[in-house]
């Protein structure tokens, strides 16, 4: 519902229920040894944080919007969508 990931792409809010139409996150392992956290309204992803615990790159997907991101091992970034 909230993030589907492989070990290429992380998908933000893929199935995301038609109640929880504004929220908050935080917390969720993705493939890679990334973690999540986010904030949504109107079911569209506002601002994402991801924690990266190996280092990697990933690319986050949401609806038509995608990122790449590069972090090292302990390294985290936010993204305003």
């Amino acid at each position: 519902m909230l993030v589907q990931s492989n070990e290429k792409e992380i998908r933000l809010l893929p199935a995301l229920p038609d109640d929880w139409k504004t929220g908050t996150v935080k917390g969720i392992c993705a493939r890679g040894g990334f973690e999540i956290a986010m904030e949504w309204s109107n079911k569209k992803v506002n601002k994402v944080t991801v924690f990266s615990k190996n280092g990697g790159e990933t690319t986050l997907i949401s609806g038509d919007k995608k990122q790449i991101v590069i972090l090292k091992k302990g390294q985290k970034t936010a993204l305003i969508w």
